[in-house]
């Protein structure tokens, strides 16, 4: 891959984590909407999903636009798109399994985000105190279901 087609990459990547952040600021400043003259807050839980969504959604399209480019000199840049996309997806499937085993466990909502290369786990929780059993309940669900060690996952409450 020539050096002009490696910086375009990049920049996408960039413009990428730009839109992300772009999203997440649009997102929480309309977080209140007017409802029959009463303020309704929308959930921090269904903000913050559909601005995941909405990221990887963007993240998949530039990765399925790389894997459309033909030409044997786009070889690698395929073959590391299709590696990404399915470094997103598995990340995705872990996600959605780890928030419903969390949710089967009793907590009434949890968010669950897994990096791409499934390293790292941040678990929020809908609770106002997390209690040490509450918190060896989320490790050892993490530990079983996507083998990653205690000291890479943090869990919040909120």
């Amino acid at each position: 891959m020539s050096k002009g087609k490696k910086i375009a990459l990049i920049v996408s990547m960039v413009a990428v984590l730009v839109v992300a952040a772009v999203l997440n600021v649009t997102l929480l400043a309309n977080n209140k909407n007017e409802a029959n003259g009463e303020t309704v807050q929308t959930s921090f839980f269904t903000t913050s999903r559909l601005n995941r969504q909405s990221t990887r959604d963007y993240e998949i399209a530039e990765l399925n636009a790389i894997l459309a480019m033909e030409g044997d000199e786009y070889a690698e840049a395929r073959q590391n798109a299709l590696i990404q996309k399915q470094q997103i997806v598995n990340a995705m499937d872990t996600e959605l399994l780890l928030e419903t085993l969390l949710k089967a466990q009793g907590f009434e909502d949890v968010l669950v985000t897994v990096n791409a290369s499934l390293d790292n786990v941040s678990v929020i929780v809908d609770k106002d105190e997390l209690t040490r059993d509450d918190t060896v309940r989320i490790y050892n669900i993490i530990a079983t279901e996507a083998s990653i060690e205690p000291e890479y996952v943090r869990i919040l409450s909120v």
